[in-house]
């Protein structure tokens, strides 16, 4: 595959990642507001560069398995079923198999299938916990969950800043990595 139609295959990807967002969210930007407090997140880490962009572009891209989830569920105004549930555990696997198939980006889809998992190992598709989990997709549990508490989505109205903060410090070492909530809440702290 050649460098060129991987870039027609990554801004084919960025389109169908921002005609999601636009399904579940009202401002249709939540990839791109997520990717860049990844990047920020990801940048109070000794990661090394390639890694940083990593989690920046899983970030803008995490989503895009929902595109084999059935509209009516994306837009759901209620509660998910069990049911509706099933098909939404397989959006990461989708995802990280979409992307699999572009050798430029194909390093990214770890990130992405993970980035459902819970650092208590509750989350899906695997049960993974804590280090087990890539830090990348550590990174992305915390700001798409800040992300998508802080904006209205079809199913909920936003939460306000302060309410999504003692989430996020509620669900330490459960849902999320202690460590990545406390840099991330530096950098909400320092805007």
């Amino acid at each position: 595959m050649s460098l060129s139609t991987d870039q027609n295959w990554l801004k084919f990807f960025l389109n169908i990642s921002q005609y999601i967002d636009s399904q579940v969210t009202n401002s249709g930007n939540h990839s791109l507001q997520v990717a860049r407090l990844a990047l920020a997140t990801a940048k109070k880490f000794a990661m090394r560069d390639e890694e940083v962009r990593m989690t920046y572009w899983a970030s803008l891209l995490h989503d895009i398995g929902k595109i084999g989830v059935p509209e009516e569920i994306l837009t759901k105004n209620g509660p998910l079923d069990n049911n509706e549930w099933q098909f939404m555990r397989l959006h990461p696997i989708l995802g990280a198999n979409i992307i699999r198939s572009v050798s430029t980006i194909s390093v990214i889809s770890p990130i992405i299938l993970c980035h459902q998992e819970k650092y208590d190992g509750s989350g899906y598709p695997y049960g993974l916990k804590g280090e087990a989990i890539p830090l990348g997709s550590r990174i992305l549990a915390v700001v798409d969950a800040f992300d998508a508490m802080t904006n209205d989505r079809v199913y909920r109205t936003a939460f306000t800043k302060t309410k999504a903060i003692d989430e996020l410090i509620l669900s330490k070492g459960k849902q999320f990595d202690p460590v990545v909530v406390d840099k991330f809440l530096s950098i909400l702290s320092s805007n």
